[in-house]
């Protein structure tokens, strides 16, 4: 295998000297945690070159011990046909880990996509009842006819080719009033068989002064959520979730358990507030991922932006948790982000958070 890489780079080499007359470009992305202990959390440096509509590119990771991973990849045009590829190793064993190849073709409106994945013995992916010796490969074909778009999945368990998952999505399609729906369907060959069925309703109704509503609803096999959304033209958007379930001992309908709720508002670009309360906060983690730590069951988030150096903008983020603990306020946890452009190419990052303080540095180099 070490012979391999040092090929790979040497070809790559070669490559880039019989060109000549392309272009070089990359980044170097850093991260350091500096409380509660100095540590090295980032280290990657990006390498890409462009030559006849082709670009060839390395990714390598260094942060020792055995997290260093390195990345090729190629991009690129070939007739009618786009495509990209990657390969990842792991720069510690050194080893082959996985490699994807992706080819796109567009023509009379119908769009056709096809990604085959492989990945090395000893990666358990989902959908295979185990972990193959020798890998395993996902294939992904999508069609896009407006307004449809299937995808389906099949699975290669080192057992053979079989079907894993289906998604139908139809976007746009008119009802009536100059309102239209949205329905996004997913299945899956192995239990529970059916994933989830979104319905969204866009302009449902107008109330005047350019404020309208959107509304979606989505089923899973254990909740159903339903949103609403109003729209302020000028303003902005704002966006009502419940996260709610039918009780299973309901005698009388309609009847819903609320296991908690979402406010959030897009005031411009990158300027939004979000508030999500818990009543249930193990329902709603199901539904929206792990957001709390210990009795947290609220929290508000907001974004913020301005102008920076040249033409960039600077970026916020400040994230408050509360719980019934004796904080003030019963705050339980701040977290604050920011990204500062000091020059044209580089960016400087910053992230804190309390209590069991916390402090990173990061930056972004580009050349």
């Amino acid at each position: 295998m070490k012979r391999a890489l040092a090929l790979c780079m040497v070809l790559t080499t070669i490559g880039f000297g019989a060109f000549g007359l392309g272009t070089i470009s990359g980044k170097w992305e850093g991260g350091l945690n500096i409380l509660p202990t100095m540590a090295l959390t980032k280290n990657t440096l990006t390498l890409n070159y462009s030559e006849y509509g082709l670009t060839f590119g390395a990714v390598l990771s260094l942060l020792g011990g055995t997290s260093d991973t390195m990345q090729l990849k190629l991009s690129g045009l070939f007739g009618p046909f786009t495509l990209a590829g990657n390969m990842y190793f792991d720069f510690d064993t050194p080893a082959y880990t996985k490699s994807d190849v992706t080819t796109k073709f567009d023509f009379a409106g119908i769009g056709l996509s096809l990604k085959v994945e492989h990945f090395t013995g000893g990666t358990a992916l989902e959908g295979c009842s185990q972990t193959p010796e020798f890998g395993s490969l996902r294939y992904t074909l999508t069609t896009t006819l407006a307004p449809f778009t299937i995808k389906i999945v099949g699975l290669d368990c080192c057992t053979g080719t079989f079907f894993y998952n289906l998604n139908l999505v139809a976007k746009g399609l008119a009802l009536c009033c100059g309102v239209t729906y949205d329905v996004e369907f997913n299945f899956l060959k192995t239990a529970p068989y059916f994933d989830y069925l979104t319905f969204s309703l866009n302009d449902v109704f107008e109330i005047c002064c350019g404020i309208s509503f959107d509304a979606a609803i989505k089923f899973t096999t254990t909740t159903k959520t339903v949103s609403i959304t109003p729209k302020f033209a000028g303003f902005g958007e704002g966006c009502f979730t419940v996260y709610a379930d039918i009780p299973s001992d309901a005698e009388y309908m309609p009847a819903l358990e609320i296991y908690g709720w979402k406010i959030s508002c897009t005031i411009s670009d990158c300027n939004t507030i979000e508030f999500l309360t818990a009543t249930n906060v193990t329902a709603v983690e199901k539904i929206v991922g792990n957001v709390f730590e210990g009795t947290e069951f609220e929290y508000v988030k907001m974004t913020f932006c301005g102008s920076a150096c040249c033409g960039n903008k600077w970026n916020a983020g400040l994230a408050i948790y509360f719980n019934n603990g004796g904080g003030l306020f019963g705050i339980s946890r701040l977290g604050f982000d920011l990204s500062l452009p000091l020059f044209d190419n580089l960016t400087v990052k910053v992230g804190f958070s309390a209590p069991a303080t916390a402090l990173s540095l990061g930056w972004v180099f580009t050349f």
